[in-house]
C-alpha cells in the first residue's frame, strides 16, 4: 500500500507540473514569428530557421500521427489487462509523442497546437519521460528486490528530478536545452548501467531492455552534438531520424511486453502445474489415510501409542542430551567417564528401550580392592592417579558406542550394557579385571598394584524388574565377590531381587 501511495504521488506530481506548464505564460509573438522550431532556436545567426527546414508532411504527419497512436493503443491496452508496466509505457510514449511534434513542429498548421507544444519546453518533457522511464524499470524487473542499492539511488534519482521540474518551467528554453540533453544523457547512462547489471544476473529481458537504452543513448547524442559541434539540426533538416529513433524503440518496448507476458504466462503455467502435483500428492495421501483408517481400530491406536512413546522417549533424550551439552555437568572432571547424574538419566532410558525392543540389559558394578589402603599409604594423589588408570582401562574395553562407563562414587564404577546379556556382561568384566591384574599404576616411581571386583546382573523382561532392583541386584553381586575373596567377578540374577507377590523366589 505504501509504494502504491508512493507511485500515485508521483503520477499526480508529474500531472500537475504538466497542467501548470501547459497554461503558465509565454511569449505569444516568438510562436507566430515562427522562431521556437524544432531545435533551429538553438542556431546561431538564423533570422528564419522555419525557412530553412526540410519539411516532409507525409514523413512528419505518419511520425507524429504514429507515436500518438501507440500511446493510445498502449492505454486502451492498459485498460484491459491493467498492467503498471503498459500504463507507463503510454505515458512514456506519449511525451515523447509531443517531444516528435515539437521536433517536426511545421507540419502542424494550427496556431493553436503550436501554442500547446511550444509551452511545453524540451527539458520538462525530457526529464518526465526519464521519470516514467525510471519508474518502468523498477517496476518490471523488481530491482528494489533484487538489486537493492540500485533502486535506493533510482529512487534518489526520481525525486530530484520532480524537485527540479518546477525550476525548469522558469528557464530560458537554450538554457532548458543544454539542461534537459545533460540530464537526459545521464539517465540514459543510469539506466544502462542498470542493464548491465542486470545482464550480470542473468535477469529475463535484461539483452532487450538494453538494446533499447542503447539505441535511446545514441539518438539522444545525434541532434545535440550536431547542434553544437557543427551548428547543424539534423532533425529539422533530417526529420526522419527522429521517427526511426521513436519506432525502434516503440518496436522494442512492444516486444519486451511481448516476451514479459510470455514469461508470466510461462510461470503461471508452471504454478499452475506445481498445484496440480499438490492436489494430486494429497489427494494420493487421502486416500492412503482413509486406507489406514480402515484397518483395526484397536490396533491402530496401539500403534500411535507406541509411536508416540517413542517420540515422547526421543524428545526427553534429546532435550536430556541438549541440557548435558549445555551445562558440561555429564562428565566426571577427574577421570573423564560419566557422572553420577549421567547414570541415573541413562539407566531409566536404556531399561525403557530394553522394555520396548525386548533386548537384554546388563549392568556391572566395579569396585577398587582395599582403595582405602592406597590412598592412606600412598596419598590421596596417588589415589587420583589409580583412579584415572582405571578410567581409562574401562574406557579401553568398552568396544561398542552404546556401552556406557560412569563413575558411581568414590573408588566404585557402573557399566551399562544395553543388549548384553549375562555371559557377555561376564565376559567383559573378567576382560577388565585380567586387564588390571596385568600392569601395574606407576605414581611418584612406585608401582601400586590394583584389583577390583565386579557385580553382574542382566534384566531379561522381567515383568516387575524396575532399574533400581538392576542396581540392587547387581551392587549383591559385588559384596559377593568381595565377601568371597576380592579380585572376582559375581553374578547375581533379577529375579531374586525381586518382592514375592506372585513371583516364585529362585
Amino acid at each position: 500500500m505504501k509504494r502504491k501511495n508512493t507511485y500515485l504521488g508521483i503520477f499526480v506530481l508529474l500531472t500537475s507540473l504538466l497542467l501548470i506548464q501547459l497554461f503558465s505564460i509565454s511569449d505569444l509573438s516568438a510562436i507566430s514569428s515562427g522562431k521556437m522550431v524544432g531545435y533551429s532556436i538553438l542556431l546561431e545567426n538564423q533570422q528564419n530557421p522555419a525557412s530553412q527546414i526540410n519539411n516532409d508532411p507525409f514523413n512528419e504527419g505518419f511520425a507524429i500521427g504514429g507515436a500518438f497512436a501507440l500511446s493510445i493503443f498502449l492505454f486502451f491496452f492498459y485498460i484491459a489487462h491493467s498492467k503498471r508496466t503498459i500504463l507507463l509505457l503510454s505515458g512514456y510514449f506519449f511525451i515523447r509523442a509531443i517531444l516528435l511534434a515539437m521536433l517536426l513542429k511545421p507540419v502542424l498548421e494550427s496556431e493553436v497546437f503550436l501554442l500547446v507544444f511550444t509551452k511545453l519546453n524540451l527539458l520538462f518533457l525530457l526529464i518526465a519521460s526519464d521519470i516514467i522511464l525510471f519508474w518502468f524499470s523498477q517496476v518490471l524487473f523488481d530491482i528494489k528486490k533484487h538489486l537493492p542499492k540500485i533502486s535506493k539511488a533510482l529512487k534518489y534519482l526520481i525525486f530530484s528530478f520532480l524537485l527540479y521540474l518546477p525550476i525548469s518551467m522558469f528557464l530560458e528554453i537554450k538554457m532548458s536545452f543544454y539542461l534537459g540533453i545533460l540530464i537526459h544523457l545521464l539517465a540514459n547512462i543510469f539506466l544502462f548501467t542498470l542493464s548491465i547489471s542486470l545482464l550480470k544476473r542473468s535477469q529475463r529481458l535484461a539483452i532487450l531492455f538494453t538494446a533499447f537504452i542503447f539505441i535511446e543513448i545514441i539518438f539522444s547524442l545525434v541532434n545535440p552534438i550536431a547542434l553544437i559541434g557543427f551548428n547543424i539540426d539534423v532533425y529539422g533538416e533530417l526529420p526522419y531520424l527522429y521517427s526511426i529513433s521513436f519506432w525502434l524503440s516503440g518496436l522494442l518496448t512492444i516486444f519486451i511486453l511481448s516476451r514479459n507476458n510470455h514469461y508470466q504466462t510461462q510461470d503461471k503455467q508452471r504454478a499452475q502445474q506445481q498445484v496440480l502435483e499438490i492436489a494430486m500428492t494429497s489427494k494420493k495421501a487421502q486416500e492412503e489415510l482413509l486406507a489406514l483408517q480402515e484397518e483395526d481400530q484397536e490396533l491402530l491406536e496401539s500403534r500411535v501409542q507406541e509411536r508416540t512413546l517413542e517420540l515422547n522417549i526421543a524428545l526427553q533424550e534429546l532435550e536430556y542430551a541438549n541440557k548435558e551439552l549445555a551445562e558440561k555437568n555429564t562428565l566426571d572432571e577427574l577421570t573423564g567417564l560419566f557422572n553420577r547424574r549421567h547414570y541415573d538419566q541413562k539407566i531409566i532410558a536404556e531399561h525403557r528401550r530394553s522394555r520396548r525392543n525386548l533386548t537384554p540389559l546388563s549392568l556391572v558394578m566395579i569396585d577398587i580392592d582395599h582403595f582405602k589402603n592406597v590412598n592412606d599409604t600412598y596419598g590421596h594423589l596417588a589415589g587420583d592417579q589409580c583412579l584415572v588408570w582405571l578410567a581409562a582401562k574401562i574406557k579401553t574395553c568398552l568396544g561398542r558406542g552404546t556401552d556406557i562407563g560412569c563413575r558411581y562414587g568414590g573408588e566404585e564404577f557402573c557399566l551399562i550394557l544395553p543388549e548384553t546379556d549375562t555371559q557377555g556382561a561376564i565376559a567383559l568384566a573378567e576382560e577388565l579385571r585380567l586387564a588390571v591384574c596385568a600392569q601395574s599404576v606407576t605414581c611418584q616411581n612406585v608401582d601400586i598394584e590394583l584389583t577390583i571386583s565386579c557385580g553382574v546382573s542382566t534384566y531379561q523382561q522381567e515383568a516387575e524388574a524396575l532399574p533400581e532392583q538392576l542396581f540392587s541386584a547387581a551392587d549383591k553381586a559385588l559384596y559377593m565377590a568381595k565377601n568371597n575373596g576380592r579380585n572376582q567377578v559375581q553374578q547375581q540374577k533379577l529375579i531374586e531381587t525381586l518382592p514375592s507377590y506372585g513371583v516364585i523366589n529362585e
